[in-house]
């Protein structure tokens, strides 16, 4: 079962379309106008380091403003805490950003695309970390005059703890990703459950009023609410019962029977994990490197190594086959 929910829904949710939005409620209107009528594309690509994907997840965007390219990066954090080094981080993950653009080109350019980075918050606390990158650098006072040769940039913020469903439904999002700012707003709120639910009736029945169209986004909002237990699925079938019919409440069936399968898969892939961390414990020491790479394996993998340790002579023998 996926250790975080919310990447799947975040990166379903936030199309082009929804990114214009976000754009327009986050960023200045003099810069957010400039993308009314232009064209955004997601770009490929994914700049987080590994180790952080379980809180964090991360969408660029093209932007075509004319003839002149602009990219757009959004990062979501996802856990519930603020980190306090998320300016140093973006500006690392904005160095791969343009490192991938230039290995793209054909011909060496002699200038840089603009990166405009926003990070999407929905922590339990508000966020009380710096913004600008110059206010992580520690200058000594016989330093001060150094200031300008100190990188300056700051990313937008966009908290969604500190704004109101009314605030989030007035950014005028596509109905999904509208629902999904609210969804994420309430999910660390355990006493809402259902509640969630029943105050975006309105928008849930948009989506059920468009199937099979909108199927895809009602599952991944049904998926989501069982595992953040916005609701339980009894409640979520009578709630797409009451606002879209039968056809809705059978993507409640859908959604918990896959997460059921699911469930049951990932259980057994953990059995294999642990069967075959047994096996290499019997050849020699398990380092972390060795538990992360089984940690991470393929099920045809986790097969594969599970069988050439059975007549191996030592680790190495396995994972150099």
């Amino acid at each position: 079962m996926t250790h975080q929910p919310h990447d799947a829904l975040f990166k379903a949710s936030l199309t082009p379309e929804a990114a214009r939005s976000l754009c327009r409620a986050v960023l200045p209107a003099g810069i957010a106008q400039a993308f009314d009528g232009a064209e955004i594309t997601r770009a490929p690509g994914e700049f987080i380091e590994e180790a952080l994907r379980d809180r964090s997840s991360d969408v660029l965007y093209r932007a075509m403003l004319g003839e002149e390219e602009t990219l757009i990066y959004v990062l979501f954090e996802h856990q519930s805490t603020v980190d306090r080094l998320m300016a140093f981080r973006v500006l690392r993950y904005m160095v791969r950003i343009w490192s991938q653009w230039l290995d793209d080109q054909e011909a060496r350019p002699e200038k840089l695309p603009p990166i405009l980075p926003i990070v999407v918050y929905h922590g339990e606390r508000p966020w009380n970390a710096a913004q600008a990158f110059h206010d992580l650098v520690d200058l000594p006072s016989p330093l001060a005059a150094a200031k300008h040769l100190v990188p300056s940039f700051r990313f937008v913020l966009d908290d969604l703890s500190q704004h109101s469903d009314e605030e989030l439904r007035a950014r005028k999002a596509p109905t999904f990703a509208a629902v999904t700012w609210i969804f994420f707003r309430h999910a660390y709120d355990a006493d809402r459950g259902i509640g969630v639910w029943r105050d975006c009736a309105d928008l849930i029945g948009e989506l059920a009023g468009d199937l099979p169209k909108q199927y895809g986004s009602l599952l991944q909002l049904v998926r989501y609410s069982l595992l953040q237990s916005l609701g339980s699925p009894e409640e979520l079938r009578e709630e797409l019962r009451r606002v879209g019919g039968p056809k809705a409440e059978e993507v409640a069936v859908t959604a918990g029977e896959q997460l059921l399968e699911q469930g049951r898969q990932q259980g057994r892939l953990e059995g294999e994990r642990r069967l075959l961390l047994r096996i290499l414990a019997r050849l020699g020491t398990v380092t972390s490197e060795i538990d992360a790479c089984v940690q991470a394996a393929l099920e045809e993998d986790l097969e594969r190594w599970a069988e050439l340790a059975l007549s191996a002579n030592s680790i190495a023998d396995v994972f150099e086959s």
